[in-house]
């Protein structure tokens, strides 16, 4: 119980980044909450998650990315600054999310992209889905076709 001691009084933006799923799965639970808070959505705060989003969605422990997604979805809903983030996120969730079998995972992956949309960021999502038609993984190829269609 030691670990869990050292990485509770990290900031949200190191745990979302830490070794440790579980300081992880913290980091985005907490940066959700936060999310949800602010409520200027040009607060300088949005900005230091920038950089991170990708790692929300793309996170290797399904428990924490499924939290993942859900942070990633408010923080798209909420920030100026979220069209930035749109061709590395979709990305990512063309390749680790719509390919596994959590049909919650999947749908927070539609939500995102549509959500990009909204903020009118279509054609950059419509790369990203195109680019990942190309994947040599069947599965996602075949989430792809159901999705266009």
């Amino acid at each position: 119980m030691g670990d869990d001691s050292e990485w509770m009084k990290l900031p949200i933006d190191q745990k979302c980044e830490h070794k440790v799923w579980k300081a992880r799965l913290n980091g985005y639970e907490e940066a959700l909450k936060l999310f949800q808070k602010i409520e200027d959505e040009k607060s300088p705060e949005w900005g230091k998650y920038l950089g991170l989003i990708k790692k929300f969605v793309t996170d290797s422990n399904a428990v924490a990315q499924l939290k993942g997604l859900e942070a990633a979805l408010a923080f798209i809903e909420n920030a100026h600054v979220a069209g930035k983030t749109t061709g590395e996120v979709v990305s990512g969730v063309v390749t680790k999310v719509f390919n596994q079998p959590k049909a919650r995972a999947k749908e927070l992956g539609m939500d995102i992209c549509l959500m990009y949309i909204e903020i009118e960021k279509g054609e950059v999502v419509q790369d990203e889905l195109l680019k990942g038609l190309d994947n040599k993984n069947p599965k996602i190829v075949e989430m792809k076709k159901k999705k266009l269609q």
